[in-house]
């Protein structure tokens, strides 16, 4: 009985989380740029040649579009979706197809090890 117990609180436990259980992060070229060979040939620190989107198991959400980091709060929307808040704008992200209708262009590609800045939070 007792194992049963025990049994139903880590199943409440995991189906109720509103965060991932790791750092999860996508990164995409911006336009102008083919290739990740390409971008860090001719990139430059100010002018970077991709943009980032950082989902911390902390329950932050680092965002860098144009060289200029956001920070916000993100929770699970489903199995597969975050929906992410930032002062400006709350973004959809659809963790399976790694696309979202607020963030339009080239396509997000999930990349590991994460390095966008979790271990500071």
């Amino acid at each position: 009985m007792r194992a049963a117990l025990l049994a139903v609180v880590a199943c409440l436990a995991a189906c109720t989380d509103t965060t991932l259980g790791n750092d999860t992060a996508f990164r995409r070229l911006v336009e102008g740029f083919s290739s990740y060979d390409e971008c860090i040939a001719n990139g430059s620190p100010n002018q970077p040649c991709y943009q980032t989107l950082t989902l911390c198991s902390s329950g932050s959400v680092l965002m860098d579009l144009d060289n200029h980091q956001q920070e916000g709060s993100y929770q699970l929307d489903g199995d597969s979706a975050v929906l992410a808040k930032f002062t400006t704008a709350t973004i959809l992200f659809d963790l399976d197809t790694a696309t979202s209708s607020q963030l339009p262009g080239k396509p997000w590609e999930r990349v590991e090890p994460t390095f966008y800045g979790c271990n500071n939070q």
